[in-house]
């Protein structure tokens, strides 16, 4: 009996042997699991992004490296990338910048920056600006490194500077030797009062510390400029950080009467919405006249 097999036989074994180990190689690179949910992690953001208080979120994923670019969210790991659209708008990433992170965490805002609210000539939000557009600048549109957990937070900071400030200047024959100032703010601002006389010869400069508080000042005629007396009318301004905010002309017949120079909520810093402006991830709640920024750590 001729036990051999035909020649055939060993070709479509050999074909059979090819394709299968083919088969098994396309398997062994197929992935075995999903690629991140970027959609699940933006929906996350958006949740305190669309908040404009102090609010914050985590989300558990699987990604390794994370990159927020503009108004996208990718997430990639060993199976795949995914992105997703931000319809907030920009938020900070804040990998490396251990304040920010703090503040991500849950730490609150006049604890981080507690020493900066101690000092008098630091400004607070100032220093909490810089810090949020370096990390901007440090990780935006870079993949970095994620450990297993997203935390967003939008941050509350301090309120936008609103003045209010009012004269009343004592009429004598036309003149005056006395100003009373009246001023308040809802936050600590320095002020500067200055009123120069319809001649010309005699003006006013004082400078105050505004708070949330009201506060008057009487100028007396020995610390007028120039002139130991202003005539009528005599222009007021009161200015903030060498910007005028408000103006007004008081003539003769407004003497002896408290005259509103800035009214109250209606005259802010001017550099308040150049903040807004300039920075797209800085927002602005008008009803508390707070600042708003939404931070990202992963």
């Amino acid at each position: 009996m001729d036990l051999e097999a035909p020649v055939d036989a060993w070709y479509v074994w050999l074909a059979v042997s090819i394709v299968s180990a083919a088969i098994a190689g396309i398997a062994l690179g197929l992935p075995t699991g999903p690629p991140p949910d970027a959609n699940r992690a933006a929906n996350t953001i958006e949740r305190t992004a669309g908040s404009s208080y102090d609010t914050s979120a985590t989300y558990d994923h699987d990604a390794t490296e994370i990159k927020f670019d503009g108004r996208t969210l990718a997430m990639r790991n060993e199976h795949g990338t995914s992105r997703a659209s931000l319809s907030y708008g920009h938020v900070v990433p804040v990998m490396g910048h251990e304040r920010l992170e703090n503040l991500s965490e849950g730490r609150s805002f006049e604890e981080e920056y507690a020493a900066e609210f101690a000092d008098t000539e630091t400004n607070a939000f100032d220093v909490f600006l810089e810090g949020v557009e370096s990390a901007y600048a440090d990780n935006s549109g870079e993949w970095r490194t994620a450990d297993d957990q997203l935390r967003t937070r939008t941050v509350s900071t301090t309120p936008v500077p609103s003045i209010r400030a009012a004269v009343e200047i004592e009429e004598n024959s036309g003149s005056t030797h006395e100003v009373l100032f009246a001023y308040e703010s809802n936050t600590n601002v320095p002020l500067e009062f200055y009123a120069i006389d319809s001649q010309g010869r005699g003006e006013i400069r004082k400078s105050v510390e505004a708070r949330p508080s009201r506060n008057t000042r009487t100028i007396g005629h020995d610390e007028f400029h120039g002139h130991s007396s202003l005539s009528f009318p005599i222009d007021v301004e009161i200015i903030v950080e060498d910007n005028t905010i408000c103006r007004d002309t008081i003539g003769e017949d407004r003497g002896d009467e408290l005259v509103d120079i800035c009214e109250s909520g209606e005259e802010t810093v001017n550099t308040a919405d150049d903040i807004v402006d300039n920075r797209g991830y800085v927002k602005r709640n008008t009803e508390s006249e707070s600042f708003y920024v939404t931070l990202v750590a992963v």
